[in-house]
């Protein structure tokens, strides 16, 4: 039997490209929009920098520019920056130039290419909001980390009151998708369902609340 259609390469593709087509379009947008839409994040990258400070090998997911990458990647023996486009990897490759502890290399982060147990770390901020399939990255995540590896998922919470619901849904008009609107601790229980023990969570207020959550796997 052939391919179902939706499992042919093209079907993928346009499923695919009209996701990643916003982020290639608005790269240069980004660093902007995001410290206009929480004036706080600076100070949420240097959070994340701390929580995985005693970490050798750091995987992000969706880095993007590379905001959260210049204050985490600094003292890692490695780190991987991935994002799933070009343009927004060619803005973080300029960020942390002349960094020799870092890698930067194109990924999935549904569908992450490295073996498993490879990481002691893992970041995957502002993403999880926007994904059909949250859980599916959370395992990809654990699937990488090693035996007591730390998971840090920082994200934007569109459901968390009245003015981040307004933002959230103009933010659509102009081609953003939010697939998930996170609000108070829902982000804390699909992490716990992914098998982690959440040991940070905490809010960096701002238009849009950010909702911090590190956790670790068990040892």
């Amino acid at each position: 039997m052939g391919k179902e259609p939706e499992d042919t390469p093209a079907a993928q593709n346009a499923m695919t490209e009209p996701k990643t087509e916003y982020w290639r379009r608005n790269a240069r947008r980004y660093d902007r929009a995001v410290k206009l839409l929480n004036r706080r994040f600076s100070e949420m990258a240097l959070a994340v920098g701390e929580a995985v400070a005693d970490a050798d090998e750091v995987l992000e997911v969706a880095a993007g520019t590379g905001m959260v990458t210049a204050a985490a990647a600094p003292g890692v023996k490695r780190y991987v920056a991935t994002d799933a486009t070009q343009e927004m990897l060619n803005l973080l490759q300029l960020r942390v130039d002349g960094a020799t502890n870092v890698e930067v290399r194109i990924a999935d982060a549904l569908n992450l290419d490295f073996p498993d147990d490879s990481f002691d770390a893992v970041i995957i901020a502002n993403l999880l909001h926007l994904l059909e399939d949250p859980a599916r990255a959370l395992s990809e995540a654990r699937r990488v980390l090693r035996p007591g590896g730390k998971l840090v998922v920082p994200t934007f919470a569109h459901g968390q009151g009245w003015l981040a619901n307004i933002l959230s849904r103009l933010l659509i008009l102009r081609g953003f998708r939010v697939a998930t609107r996170f609000r108070k601790e829902q982000l804390d229980a699909l992490v716990t369902e992914a098998g982690f023990e959440v040991v940070d969570g905490r809010w960096f207020k701002g238009l849009l609340p950010l909702r911090f959550v590190a956790a670790q796997l068990p040892v």
